[in-house]
């Protein structure tokens, strides 16, 4: 007889194993990202270990108040293990951005950590009664404060990187599928379904970072070329301007002080344009010393705030001391154009400013 083995749980460090092992040969993902990746998993196992624990007791141990406390001690430690599932992870992810908001989710997983605790002596969310789990009425305000800290640091981690429909719609399954999970064990006492969400998720979550990953650029850290053959893929009419920028000087940087110097020279002007075309749309990296803006904006406003950054004549201090030196291409969408014309009135715009830049020198 097996019937204590409870196959719903392997599943779940079944589904650990496998993302753990995907994330440490995953290259694109960073170390602290990995770390995050890794630390959350373990808590998950150890989450899944500890309720076939809890089955174990049912089956083997006798009906009886002690039997109560152990079951309900090793309860307590498995919900403890769902704040600590999420608190590596989002902690790591969002370590250079912190928020009012990032802070109150945080907040909220610590009161729940501590709760859990208090729990195992004090029935606050739930107590054990003839080996059977009972929820008191706080037990209802446990569910709606861990799923409300998980719904606070998955849209602090959204706003924080750069997210496109195709993450977002990710991620809303993933606030979906604990939604699910956390209704199953307050409405039917399903912990076998609020757990399995976890796992689901924790997998949900390793597929929408590596999407992202695979988007975003490891020297500026902006959109890469994937991330806009994505974006104009469905842009339609949804923008007014192209800008082209493509940087003066990099090859010099290469040849005299290194590919690390001029590394260092494109995130500076990258970081510097980034900052510059703030809320004015989306600037990506399209090749080596390549970047393209889609912009709502018009072109007038776009190329007031281009001279306002060639005249500073430096990049901003913070990211390198850089001269900042490139040539660019303004278009207006026309009606009728098609995304790739007006690329190509940029692209040509860009190689005449190119040209005369370099005879006044």
């Amino acid at each position: 007889m097996v019937e204590w083995i409870e196959f719903s749980d392997i599943i779940g460090i079944t589904i650990v194993i496998y993302v753990s092992v995907l994330t440490l040969n995953n290259s694109y993902l960073r170390k602290d990202i990995r770390i995050g990746i890794i630390a959350t998993g373990i808590a998950l196992a150890i989450l899944y270990a500890l309720d076939m624990f809890w089955y174990v007791g049912i089956y083997f141990l006798p009906v009886s108040e002690h039997t109560d406390f152990i079951l309900n001690a090793i309860t307590c430690l498995v919900y403890l293990m769902v704040p600590v599932t999420l608190s590596p992870f989002f902690i790591i992810f969002t370590l250079r951005k912190r928020t009012v908001r990032h802070n109150l989710g945080l907040a909220l997983i610590a009161l729940l950590a501590v709760a859990d605790i208090v729990n195992i002596f004090r029935p606050i969310f739930f107590y054990h009664k003839d080996s059977y789990m009972y929820y008191v009425p706080w037990g209802l305000g446990m569910h709606v404060i861990c799923y409300g800290a998980f719904v606070i640091l998955l849209w602090d981690m959204i706003r924080s990187r750069f997210f496109d429909y195709e993450d977002v719609f990710l991620a809303t399954f993933v606030a979906v599928t604990m939604f699910i999970g956390f209704l199953a064990s307050w409405i039917n006492y399903d912990l076998k379904t609020l757990w399995l969400s976890l796992g689901i998720s924790y997998l949900l979550m390793y597929l929408a970072l590596t999407a992202l990953f695979n988007k975003v650029d490891v020297i500026t850290e902006l959109p890469n070329r994937n991330a806009y053959a994505r974006a104009i893929s469905h842009i339609k009419d949804n923008y007014n301007t192209i800008v082209l920028i493509d940087l003066n000087g990099l090859k010099k940087f290469n040849d005299t002080m290194g590919h690390q110097v001029g590394d260092q020279y494109i995130f500076s002007t990258a970081r510097t344009l980034a900052d510059a075309f703030k809320g004015m749309g989306t600037l990506y990296r399209i090749g080596g010393d390549e970047f393209i803006l889609i912009s709502k904006y018009t072109k007038p406003v776009l190329n007031d705030t281009i001279d306002s950054v060639l005249h500073k004549g430096k990049c901003d201090e913070k990211y390198g001391d850089f001269k900042i030196d490139f040539a660019y291409g303004i278009a207006e969408r026309l009606r009728g154009d098609a995304v790739g014309d007006v690329v190509g009135k940029a692209d040509k715009l860009m190689y005449e400013h190119k040209k005369i830049s370099k005879q006044g020198r």
